[in-house]
């Protein structure tokens, strides 16, 4: 029997996994698909999925491997970004018909140029210099700055920059010029760098898109024109002399509120999305193969899991598989089940078999610590902090696991939070999440269906809602 507890599985957050135990990580990290060379060497750019699905694992592996695999990487996120910056925006006439496409080609630029002149500082091309020299006076460049600063300082210069000319072929001839409109300045810069020739390619990494909805001035164009603009500059680096890549992580809900003629050719074409779901044996599954690779690495030997899990486990819980048993109390995401591990460790004592009354304990406190939680950060942002923070409130008043959408909306109705809020919408991202399933009926027989293992569903408002069996042990239903 191997020491469970010396088995690694991180952290609730991949990027401070990555940064206290980086070795460990990038020999855990779990990639069946292979995303990450499509994602390096490829044509798609767009990392989705749920919360809790790994996007940012993907993004600390790109980081931690760069410099073992030639090429640089550079991680910017929109945290601390405040929607309200573009209302300040004095040149909207000329930034075409999405007006935040144009704008976030420049910022995007901008942190290309900042990524460039990081790791390699001593390229002397005059109109890259020039370029440099500018960002560098009007305070973009400052090592410190974060995305959200690049976009504050580039709207109070009412998108100018002050430069020597960068078309002038003869620099005897160059003078000071201003560049006036989003779109200039990023010709100005594309055309400052694209012919540059260095051997390693650069990636940038845009995230922390979640941030953006905590704000009561959001707008889905202010995310499509992001995309757009990564879309455009991708093209047009994959055709120069200078490899540049942007790639953006963004929740599949995020995404789905965004609106453009060209958004679902361009998510479709250069998307990839994380994806979870368990089909037939779950131990053959993406999801247990995770956990297995982070076993493996105690139990010296490849495909652990499954010999380890009888050592340690009962085989049966109330007459049902422990391992479906368990997997009926978390949603099928790399957070969720690497959490649950976490708590059973608490439980482990070495030379022992778990027994059903300590799975029960570990699976209490998942759903007491960590479910609720999960929950909470997931409608935070779409719903305001009193309707977030009071809905489990809600849901034990109710007293049931099973009721209706009039019933929750009676219910809500007595909360003054609640005022205004549409509880089938509420109800819909609830379902879409995992977080309560549907009961759909039949001739011969009812079923129950939840988004993540059934992800065709969608949320029919007049069947039957039930809190999955997380929500359930958590709020003691």
């Amino acid at each position: 029997m191997i020491d469970f507890k010396k088995v690694y599985f991180g952290c609730a957050d991949a990027d401070t996994e990555a940064e206290r135990n980086p070795q460990t990580f990038k020999k855990v990290f779990f990639d069946p698909h292979n995303y990450m060379e499509e994602l390096i060497s490829g044509d798609r750019y767009i990392l989705r999925g749920r919360k809790g699905d790994g996007k940012t694992a993907f993004s600390a592996q790109i980081k931690l491997t760069a410099s073992e695999n030639g090429f640089y990487s550079y991680q910017r996120s929109l945290n601390n970004f405040n929607n309200t910056t573009f209302a300040k925006i004095k040149t909207y006439d000329n930034l075409g018909g999405n007006p935040y496409i144009s704008f976030w080609k420049c910022v995007l630029l901008i942190e290309c140029v900042r990524m460039i002149y990081k790791y390699e500082p001593h390229i002397q091309t005059p109109e890259y210099v020039d370029i440099v020299d500018a960002l560098s006076k009007s305070g973009f460049l400052a090592t410190d700055n974060d995305i959200a600063i690049t976009v504050t300082r580039l709207v109070e210069a009412d998108s100018a920059l002050n430069i020597k000319s960068v078309f002038q072929h003869n620099r005897k001839y160059a003078h000071d010029v201003e560049l006036r409109g989003a779109e200039e300045i990023y010709t100005a810069i594309k055309n400052s760098i694209k012919d540059i020739y260095l051997p390693r390619k650069f990636i940038l990494i845009i995230d922390g898109l979640d941030d953006i909805l905590n704000n009561t001035e959001f707008k889905a164009e202010i995310i499509t024109g992001l995309i757009r603009a990564v879309d455009e500059i991708n093209r047009v680096f994959k055709k120069t002399t200078l490899s540049i890549k942007t790639i953006i992580l963004i929740r599949d809900d995020i995404l789905n509120l965004c609106r453009d003629p060209n958004l679902s050719k361009i998510s479709r074409d250069s998307g990839i999305r994380l994806s979870w779901a368990i089909d037939g044996n779950p131990y053959d599954s993406d999801l247990i193969q995770l956990v297995c690779k982070r076993i493996d690495e105690v139990a010296g030997y490849q495909n652990s899991f499954q010999n380890v899990w009888k050592e340690i486990f009962p085989e049966t819980i109330r007459n049902k598989s422990t391992l479906d048993y368990v997997l009926d109390n978390i949603i099928y995401r790399p957070r969720d089940i690497l959490q649950f591990f976490i708590e059973i460790q608490k439980e482990f004592v070495l030379g022992k078999k778990l027994t059903s009354e300590k799975i029960e304990t570990a699976l209490a406190r998942y759903s007491d610590e960590y479910f609720v939680d999960a929950m909470r950060d997931e409608l935070t942002g779409f719903f305001s902090d009193d309707v977030v923070t009071k809905l489990p409130d809600i849901l034990i008043k109710m007293g049931t696991r099973y009721f209706y959408l009039s019933e929750f909306e009676n219910e809500c109705s007595h909360y003054p939070e609640f005022e205004g809020i549409p509880c089938r919408i509420l109800l819909e991202k609830l379902f879409v999440a995992g977080y309560i399933g549907q009961h759909r009926p039949r001739e011969r027989m009812d079923y129950t269906v939840f988004s993540y293992r059934n992800p065709r569903e969608k949320f029919q408002e007049d069947h039957e809602c039930i809190l999955h069996r997380g929500l359930t042990r958590a709020l003691t239903l």
